[in-house]
């Protein structure tokens, strides 16, 4: 498609991702990497098992099996985890030097304004945080995820591959979820015996150390499964699902029970819809709705009176505090936010005067045992300011839909966008009750940028089979 003949949707697409190559470009041999063919021997083998430790290090996490009931999930947060300082750094230096030193196409073809932007600000909000070092430790990390996501896509050589490697790995962290139910209960369910949310008590968490991160990451398992029965195995593939779907239902995630539907009818309609404001609406006007009616219901008015009729618990299980608390601290920095990692749980946040830093008089719950807001976009605004959660917004929203209708151009792309567009929309519709966006190692997070990364690159590249 040229230019000239490309619509203003497309067009701002094509800027957007800052050039004019489409899906037009064959690749030679690899799922959406021009360069493999080129390769052979051992080069070939290592691709494919730098996939499988990637996504085995994310989805099935550096610390599984967490303990809950002890002293430290009460306290401040500190430096970090050991083994994740010394993991993900190691990861991205192996993973991305090696696409850089094989692959240097692809990342030229990841390009846009719009992830340049994303540091730039990312970099001002550090040092302009009250806490320079922590801000940009965690702005490090946060790149570290961002490198080792979009090397990922450039490993396997074919759809079936790349299937395959998702397919295995998920199938291992589902088994490992199953087993701790069933061997390590304590571990793997959440107990009266926590020292927080013991009202959770009888949901499973598996491998994971919250019931919401496991229904999470489980959803987006039933996405990999049927991606995985039609592009490498039917049985496993169904097997994935329908486990990963079976895990949800026990992990009495509500929202993500009723997510998983609601997100399989949204791509069924976005690969029907031939105009852009119909995308939107499933895309943007989803969101606006959702937040509408949950972080809208904090405050008394005509909203929460609505949400108060039709749900038994309209503080949405006491998030609308964290709510109020996090729109109130907005307030105070609008422009570059608190810095990453400069608000919850620090010290001044959980031992200073309560009318410090609490406008609104929360609970005292909201400012000592808080860890975020659960909302992807206030939590954004609180950490980076007002701007940055509009960059934001353009990269992880914005940009994927205008990329969606030249990605599905090619008829060899249509199951690995379908696959992809399931997992961001399933990202997008949670980011309403749940902080996903710059969450640095956090599984969904990652596997959210992967697919973001990879509808921008379905409208450069033909996936091969």
């Amino acid at each position: 498609m040229g230019m000239l003949k490309a619509s203003i949707q497309d067009r701002v697409a094509l800027a957007m991702r800052g050039g004019e190559t489409t899906a037009s470009e064959p690749t030679r041999g690899a799922s959406m990497s021009p360069s493999h063919d080129s390769e052979g021997g051992l080069s070939s083998l290592v691709a494919p098992v730098l996939l499988a430790i990637v996504l085995l290090v994310f989805w099935g996490t550096l610390e599984p099996f967490h303990d809950r009931s002890g002293a430290a999930v009460l306290g401040t947060f500190g430096g970090g985890n050991l083994l994740n300082q010394l993991a993900f750094p190691i990861l991205a230096i192996i993973v991305g030097g090696y696409v850089a030193m094989t692959r240097p196409a692809h990342f030229r073809a990841l390009f846009a304004g719009v992830y340049v932007a994303v540091v730039v600000w990312l970099l001002i909000v550090a040092f302009k945080s009250g806490d320079v070092g922590t801000a940009l430790r965690r702005v490090v990390f946060e790149l570290f995820c961002l490198t080792i996501a979009a090397s990922v896509l450039a490993l396997p050589r074919t759809q079936r591959e790349f299937a395959a490697i998702m397919g295995w790995v998920a199938l291992i962290v589902i088994g490992l979820s199953y087993f701790g139910v069933v061997a390590m209960p304590e571990l793997s369910i959440h107990q009266a015996t926590d020292a927080l949310e013991r009202e959770l008590a009888g949901d499973w968490r598996g491998v994971y150390s919250h019931k919401n991160l496991a229904g999470a990451i489980m959803a987006l398992f039933v996405y990999v499964g049927l991606f995985a029965a039609v592009a490498w195995n039917r049985l496993a593939g169904w097997t994935i699902a329908v486990s990963a779907a079976v895990f949800v239902w026990f992990t009495h995630s509500k929202t993500t029970i009723a997510l998983i539907p609601l997100v399989l009818l949204a791509t069924w309609a976005m690969e029907r819809s031939t105009k852009g404001w119909q995308r939107a609406l499933l895309t943007l006007g989803a969101v606006a709705v959702m937040n509408t009616f949950t972080v809208g219901a904090s405050w008394q008015g005509p909203i929460h009176q609505i949400v108060a009729k039709v749900m038994k618990d309209p503080s949405y299980t006491g998030r609308t505090d964290l709510w109020r608390f996090s729109a109130a601290n907005i307030a105070k920095k609008p422009i570059f936010g608190w810095g990453m990692g400069g608000f919850w749980r620090t010290p001044e946040m959980m031992y200073s005067d309560k009318g410090e830093t609490d406008p609104e008089q929360a609970d005292n719950w909201v400012r000592e045992l808080g860890t975020d807001s659960h909302n992807s976009y206030l939590e954004t605004a609180l950490q980076i300011g007002i701007p940055g959660l509009v960059i934001v917004l353009l990269w992880v929203i914005v940009l994927p839909l205008l990329a969606y209708p030249l990605a599905v151009e090619a008829p060899e792309n249509r199951l690995m966008a379908r696959f992809f567009v399931r997992v961001w929309l399933q990202t997008l519709y949670m980011t309403a009750l749940e902080t996903v966006f710059l969450t640095r190692n956090n599984p969904v997070w990652f596997t959210a940028l992967i697919a973001i990364f990879g509808l921008h690159l379905l409208t450069r590249r033909r996936v091969a089979h």
